[in-house]
């Protein structure tokens, strides 16, 4: 069968099957699906918050505590960002200090008065 189906095609050939088969295994089918998709739709935790979890250190599953994880986690990256710049900015800023003791102390190369 090396001939392509489209998907209109495979959609009643489906059908068809579908219509073969009894009810009770439709039934059974029809519950494997539904809970297939519960199980699909169950959220995942991340890895931090399920060792977390598993070590007993977050005992509430609830929507709101995650969102109040994420928040926590969002504002003290935003710290850290903030504070690395910080610190950053503080340590290229240029430090004229031996510049101003070589002028008062005459100690300048000659090429420093030279534009």
């Amino acid at each position: 069968m090396n001939r392509k189906l489209n998907t209109r095609e495979i959609k009643q050939l489906l059908d068809r099957s579908a219509a073969q088969i009894d009810k009770n295994t439709l039934e059974k089918l029809a519950s494997a699906r539904r809970t297939a998709v519960q199980y699909q739709q169950t959220t995942q935790q991340a890895p931090v918050l399920a060792w977390l979890t598993q070590h007993g250190l977050i005992h509430s599953h609830s929507t709101h505590n995650r969102k109040v994880w994420n928040f926590g986690i969002a504002a003290l990256l935003a710290l850290v960002l903030l504070g690395g710049g910080l610190y950053w900015q503080h340590a290229y800023e240029h430090d004229h200090s031996d510049i101003d003791i070589a002028i008062l102390t005459d100690d300048l190369p000659v090429d420093m008065y030279v534009d």
